[in-house]
């Protein structure tokens, strides 16, 4: 079984998103059923609806997205020179706003040629590039594969395992089994949701702002707010970026930077607590700890994955102390002796 995990090590992450893509479907999979309507013929046209809906966005956005794409990749060749002019220009805005910046803020170009060496670093060798680009393409195919099988088989798989359980665990293997589909399943489909809530807001802030991709920069604010903490900060930084690029101006950048605190707050105050509710229970510290262990194990998807799966070990522990102490408390009661009542004396 080493072996094998060993040789098929590579499928882990698009188990784990497909996996996640189940959790998110599987709602809309049991209200089909309800309905009468057999799980795979349920999933079968859950899918096709899918693809229907990709291709009225595609038919919807696709002209505004093509045409970012392609402003994107003509300004590449200069990125890293306006990245320069747009970082000087705010540190020369610094300096003089406030003067006690002068000494610690540098003159002239800041850039340094960082830009450049960073990109080249990232692009340099063929087979990185063909690698990444062979990673996209096999998630591309295999989630969705996967996703569809755990979707239709769900249930055949966990009643294989039940089978095989002893009867004395069974209670408290079915007690532990809906506890982590809940808390994963209702985690998972809850920051589904809320990354797709900011990633409306934010592109419809950007956009009314005049600042340049908002589509892009919106998507990639609601995909970075899926990491705890760090998320609301990549997605404003990079809206910065952009805007300071093309304005050479704080200006602009502080309003970026207000929207997304706006954002912030309403998906503090508004959105989290209708998609992910109280399904988490994690202690602050806890939950800081869980996602720098999460990415020092596998980075950004660590990150995403960490808080879910503590929280199920920390249910699953729960449950099966519990468990271990009723059946403590139900052998003590069985060999304790019977004391006759006092009356009776």
């Amino acid at each position: 079984m080493l072996v094998l995990a060993y040789l098929f090590r590579g499928l882990l992450l698009p188990l784990l998103l497909a996996a996640a893509a189940a959790y998110f479907l599987n709602p809309l999979v049991v209200r089909a059923e309800a309905l009468g309507i057999r799980r795979n013929v349920a999933v079968t046209w859950l899918y096709a609806g899918i693809g229907l809906l990709l291709v009225l966005g595609w038919l919807l956005l696709g002209t505004r997205i093509r045409s970012e794409t392609v402003s994107l990749v003509e300004g590449l060749p200069s990125v890293t020179d306006r990245v320069d002019a747009a970082l000087s220009a705010a540190a020369g805005e610094l300096r003089e706003a406030y003067p006690a910046l002068r000494r610690i803020l540098p003159t002239g170009s800041t850039g340094g040629g960082w830009l450049d060496r960073f990109l080249e670093s990232r692009t340099a060798r063929l087979d990185d590039l063909v690698h990444q680009a062979g990673t996209v393409f096999i998630l591309t195919v295999l989630v969705p594969f996967f996703a569809f099988f755990l979707l239709r088989d769900s249930r055949r798989i966990v009643a294989f395992v039940m089978d095989r359980v002893p009867p004395a665990y069974i209670e408290t293997s079915v007690a532990v089994w809906c506890e982590v589909d809940r808390i994963i399943g209702g985690y998972l489909r809850g920051v589904a949701l809320d990354a797709l809530a900011i990633g409306v807001l934010a592109s419809v802030g950007l956009w009314a702002f005049g600042v340049p991709y908002p589509i892009f920069l919106g998507a990639f604010a609601g995909l970075a707010n899926t990491v705890p903490f760090l998320g609301p900060i990549l997605g404003a930084s990079a809206a910065s970026l952009v805007v300071l690029t093309q304005t050479h101006s704080l200006a602009g950048v502080g309003r970026v930077v207000l929207l997304f605190v706006v954002v912030k707050i309403v998906d503090d105050a508004v959105i989290q607590p209708l998609t992910i509710g109280r399904s988490l229970h994690l202690h602050p510290a806890l939950l800081l700890a869980s996602v720098v262990a999460g990415n020092q194990a596998l980075g950004i998807l660590g990150m995403i994955v960490a808080v879910p799966t503590i929280t199920a070990l920390q249910e699953v522990t729960r449950l099966v102390i519990e468990h271990r102490h009723a059946l403590a408390g139900t052998h003590r009661a069985a060999r304790a002796p019977v004391a006759a009542p006092k009356y009776l004396c």
